[in-house]
Order: structure tokens, then C-alpha cells, then sequence
């Protein structure tokens, strides 16, 4: 996922939303799960906020003050698509214990696809926040290196690598970038895109990683 840029002027300010009370994020909930509905339903075509906060049964008013606009409210869905991709990272562990790198990789390039699936109609959503990208949206690309930085952490030994987190963050957008190319070609993630994606990052990170690490006590 590519790192997020300066956010424009009159977008929802960061700090809106955590401090939202319990009837604003109940709202702010149900205008995130229309949104993602119309989406889904209505393809290519744009929407529209009314269309979203109507839809939720959300007031025009209450509406507005969680977003200024349905781009606001995109922005938001994306990085909520990426924070519920970390928690997604985290809950999965591998069957058995990787003996490599590679096998670790593979195993996290593999879960990314299945989120991928399982979220596919996001997938409309993403190319319209990644050039205008709020500080919450660098904030969850953020976490989300750390997660996958902690995932090899946790079973290896790693070496010390200059700006690995830059170098994570490259390695989920390449796989990112073959899938979403599957789900708009193709409508779903083949095996055989699993493996050019999983191929395409192993050869990546083969540039910074030895070909073998030293595994955590504990595991093999």
C-alpha cells in the first residue's frame, strides 16, 4: 500500500471522529456499512452523500457533522479497510512454524489475498483516497507495516535493516497492486496470481533479507 499524501484543504479533520459520542459513532457506523452497500449495488457509478446518510436512516445534520462530504466518508472507509486489515494479520498464525522467511511470506502474501477476497468492493473505493490521503489513512499504513514487521519479528532473528518499515510498506503494495489487478481483470484472485504475487514479493525482499534467519527460541 503506498505511503498517503498531504491531505487537502477542507477535508474531516482527524480529530472529528475520536471524539465522537456513543449516538455519533453508532451513526458514523451505519453510514460506513451504506456506503460500503451502495457500492457494492451500484458498481462504477458514483454515489452521492445523500444517497448514503438517507439510505442509513442517518440525519442530514448528524450526518455532516461525522463527514463534510462523501469524499470525507470514502476516506474514512478506506482507513477503516486497512485497520481491519491489521487485525486481520494479527489473528492469523500460520499452521506450522515457518522454517523460512520465505514461508512466512508466502503464508502473510496468502492472507492478504483472502482479505482481498473477502473485501473486494473496497477495492472501488481505495484509488479515490490514495492521492489525497488524510493523516488517519497514513496513520493505519502505517500500523499496518508494523503488524507485518512484527509478524517476522516474532519467529526470526532479523537483522538490522536500514528503513525496513519503508521497505514492508513497499512489499504489501506489490502484492496489493497484483490483486487489486486480479479482482478488476479477472473478478477474483487465482491461484495462479496468489503465486506471481508471492514470487514478486519473496524476490523483493530476497534484496534486503539473507537467504536464511535465525529463528526465535521456541521456534524451529
Amino acid at each position: 500500500m503506498p505511503d498517503g499524501q498531504v491531505t487537502r484543504a477542507g477535508s474531516r479533520s482527524d480529530q472529528r471522529i475520536p471524539k465522537l459520542r456513543t449516538r455519533g459513532r453508532a451513526n458514523r457506523k451505519k453510514l460506513l456499512a451504506k456506503a460500503q452497500q451502495l457500492i457494492a449495488e451500484q458498481g462504477s457509478q458514483p454515489i452521492r452523500f445523500s444517497d448514503v446518510f438517507e439510505a442509513a436512516g442517518v440525519s442530514r445534520g448528524s450526518a455532516y457533522r461525522i463527514y463534510n462530504s462523501v469524499e470525507d466518508l470514502m476516506q474514512d472507509l478506506s482507513s477503516t479497510w486497512i485497520s481491519d486489515f491489521v487485525v486481520y494479520v494479527k489473528q492469523g498464525e500460520p499452521i506450522t512454524q515457518p522454517d523460512s522467511w520465505v514461508q512466512l511470506s508466502d503464508y502473510l502474501v496468502a492472507r492478504a489475498a483472502a482479505y482481498w477476497v473477502e473485501t473486494a468492493d473496497i477495492l472501488r473505493v481505495l484509488p479515490r483516497v490514495r492521492t489525497n490521503a488524510p493523516e488517519s489513512y497514513r496513520a493505519a499504513i502505517n500500523e499496518l507495516t508494523e503488524a507485518v514487521a512484527d509478524r517476522f519479528d516474532r519467529y526470526f532473528r532479523m537483522p538490522d535493516i536500514p528503513d525496513w518499515q519503508s521497505t514492508l510498506a513497499m512489499y504489501t503494495s506489490l502484492g496489493d497492486t497484483i490483486f487489486a489487478d486480479a479482482i478488476r481483470r479477472e473478478g477474483h484472485i487465482s491461484g495462479q496470481r496468489l503465486a506471481e504475487a508471492q514470487k514478486i514479493c519473496n524476490t523483493y525482499l530476497s534484496f534486503y533479507l539473507p537467504p536464511s534467519l535465525q529463528a526465535r527460541a521456541g521456534y524451529k
